[in-house]
C-alpha cells in the first residue's frame, strides 16, 4: 500500500472506533494477527516503520 492508502485505512479505523465509543454499535470483529501486532506495538510504545509487508498476499 502507498501512503495515501494507509491513511485512508487509518481514517476508516478511527471512524469505526469513534462510532463504537459513541453508540450501541459493535461489530464483534475478531482481532487478526496483523491488527494484534499493531495493538501490541502501540501499547508498548514501540511504533516503527514497517519496511516490508507483513501480511501474506493471497
Amino acid at each position: 500500500m502507498n501512503v495515501d492508502q494507509h491513511l485512508k485505512v487509518a481514517q476508516w479505523h478511527m471512524e469505526q472506533a469513534r462510532l463504537h465509543a459513541t453508540s450501541e454499535h459493535a461489530c464483534g470483529c475478531p482481532v487478526n494477527d496483523h491488527d494484534q501486532k499493531a495493538i501490541d506495538a502501540v501499547e508498548a510504545g514501540m511504533i516503527e516503520e514497517e519496511k516490508s509487508c507483513s501480511v501474506p498476499s493471497k
